[in-house]
């Protein structure tokens, strides 16, 4: 595009729009010793600014997303000697005209138990977008999709392209979140570093985010997902490269950090900073956290929108709160793991007590497909195993989900990828036993479930559900109906659990007719009702219908009226 395009720009509310300028002269370090900040001046008094990121060259790129309508004007502050400095230019924006609730209503941010929408107090504390609505967090892990999912090529029948495949399958099977990982640790380090020898650092290469990178980053968002991004896996902070080749420093990560929140900054995110991020050597623990907390502490001076921040947890009992106290870490995304600890109630409803601030996602829980880690023996991971963790995590308070499948997270194209390395041996004997490719699990049926979840959970106002009473015991076969319930007394949903064999009393309940609905989490369906009176505030709930796992929906007759007029809007 050329320069003189940019001075009169139109687009839409939180869609992005990209502006393009060429310095005077090329900079040594064009990463670290040119620095561009174009300040977006708009309605209201507002005003966002927004660094540039290098695009190769000579070249220099703002990205943008506006948040309310109306004229945006913008003017650079840049280094005399690239001639760029006082630029300047509008941008009007309209309102969005597309039906992707990620503009629609606008970037994420965290809200707080107490917070009114539509005039009700939210129950818990949960992501919402900029407009206070709402967001469910279904999340599909896709570790490896920057690199080493094709773009181009596919062995799966159905699909012409893996990458984008299996990103239009989860946006039809409901998912709104893709959590990902740069990698740029592991997965061929060196195609995202450029070294030189007068530097003392290696900077990002823009070559390969304009080739590779960004065309995944914006189909993400095309498709109106929010994509939880994160650059390394946390034990790569190390100064020399691991027996894997792999390794990262702070600088370098303190600069891609610095680096995607420029050319990224403007997309729907969450970052996720590192995987795993303290690690779970006790030796680098502090190490480790101080280093991603540095990362952080980058990402949020440079991302105007302060999009939410957090880390993926390590696997651990109890669940990690090493990084909870820090001012950048605005929300829990929870390891509950594969099966190497036992997945319990009380780990879940512990942590939310001890930490009632902050929001909690189920960040990765049980992957379909993949060989549990039990000490009595590894068996697959089923749907039905899943389920039961993503409806603990709701019931309990929880504000999300991830799910997983065995042959994606790990990028398995075909059964040769089983043994094509030591490192990949070794995966494969720890979590692929059985052999899991990603043809067969983009088709696994609890991805449909995932879908199934989120829109049960929409359907009953999920922001307006507190978790009831202590629980039950956490032995095998003894455990009742985890339930939750309105403020007003009005409307409760209780999860059965294929083990739930006790029975649950719940109280706080006004008084009157009732109607009690079946719900089943595998199909999607309601199946079978019944209505009861009700004084004194209480119930004893009824037995599940079979064996299997189920959802009872309760409503007060006067309730459910009200609700279904609304849904017939």
């Amino acid at each position: 595009m050329a320069e003189a395009e940019n001075l009169h720009r139109e687009a839409e509310t939180w869609r992005e729009v990209v502006l393009h300028f060429e310095s005077a002269r090329p900079f040594r370090d064009s990463v670290r010793d040119c620095c561009i900040v174009a300040d977006f001046a708009g309605p209201e008094g507002m005003h966002i600014q927004r660094e540039a990121f290098w695009d190769g060259g000579r070249r220099f790129c703002v990205s943008f997303a506006a948040p309310r309508p109306g004229t945006w004007t913008w003017k650079l502050a840049a280094p005399p000697e690239s001639e760029l400095d006082g630029k300047s230019g509008t941008i009007v924006a309209a309102p969005y005209s597309g039906n992707l609730p990620i503009y629609q209503h606008g970037f994420l941010r965290c809200a707080k138990a107490g917070e009114l929408y539509e005039g009700q107090p939210l129950a818990r504390n949960i992501l919402v977008h900029a407009d206070g609505m709402p967001f469910f967090w279904l999340g599909d892990t896709h570790w490896e999709f920057a690199l080493g999912e094709s773009w181009d090529a596919s062995n799966h029948a159905g699909m012409r392209s893996q990458f984008r495949g299996m990103a239009d399958k989860r946006a039809e099977q409901g998912f709104t979140v893709y959590q990902t990982n740069l990698r740029s640790d592991f997965h061929e380090h060196s195609r995202f570093w450029l070294t030189r020898e007068d530097a003392e650092h290696p900077i990002p290469n823009p070559a390969v985010f304009a080739e590779e990178i960004d065309r995944r980053m914006h189909y993400i968002a095309d498709l109106g997902f929010v994509n939880a991004l994160g650059f390394a896996w946390g034990s790569s902070m190390e100064a020399e490269p691991d027996a894997f080749g792999a390794a990262t420093t702070l600088a370098e990560q303190k600069t891609l950090a610095r680096y995607c929140a420029a050319r990224y900054g403007a997309l729907p995110l969450v970052w996720t900073i590192a995987g795993e991020a303290s690690g779970y050597d006790p030796s680098r623990h502090d190490f480790l956290v101080s280093c991603w907390s540095e990362a952080a502490r980058t990402v949020r001076r440079h991302d105007a929108y302060r999009q939410p921040c957090t880390v993926h947890s390590v696997n651990e009992r109890p669940f990690s709160d090493c990084f909870y106290g820090e001012t950048w870490y605005d929300f829990t995304l929870n390891q509950a793991g594969h099966g190497d600890f036992v997945v319990a109630e009380s780990d879940y409803r512990d942590f939310m007590e001890r930490h009632p601030e902050k929001p909690f996602v189920e960040g990765e829980a049980l992957y379909e497909g993949c060989s549990s880690l039990e000490e009595n023996g590894s068996r697959r991971i089923d749907a039905s195993m899943l389920r039961r963790v993503a409806y603990i995590t709701m019931q309990l308070g929880g504000a999300g989900y991830t799910y997983g499948a065995q042959g994606i997270w790990d990028n398995i194209w075909s059964q040769a990828d089983l043994s094509k390395s030591p490192m990949a041996r070794m995966m494969t004997e720890i979590f692929n036993r059985y052999g899991v490719t990603w043809t067969e699990a983009i088709d696994f049926p609890g991805a449909d479930q995932m879908g199934i979840m989120r829109r049960f959970f929409e359907e009953q106002k999920w922001w307006t559900l507190e978790p009831y009473g202590k629980g039950g015991s956490a032995l095998l076969g003894r455990k009742a109906p985890l339930a939750a319930k309105n403020a007003d007394g009005t409307h409760a949903v209780a999860y059965y659990a294929a083990t739930t064999r006790k029975p649950l009393e719940l109280a706080g309940l006004k008084d009157g007719s009732w109607l009690l609905r079946w719900f089943d989490p595998v199909r999607g369906v309601y199946a079978g009702e019944e209505v009861r009176q009700i004084s004194g505030g209480r119930m004893r709930l009824p037995d599940k219908p079979t064996m299997d796992d189920w959802l009872l929906v309760l409503n007060r007759a006067d309730g459910l009226y009200k609700m279904r007029m609304e849904q017939s809007k």
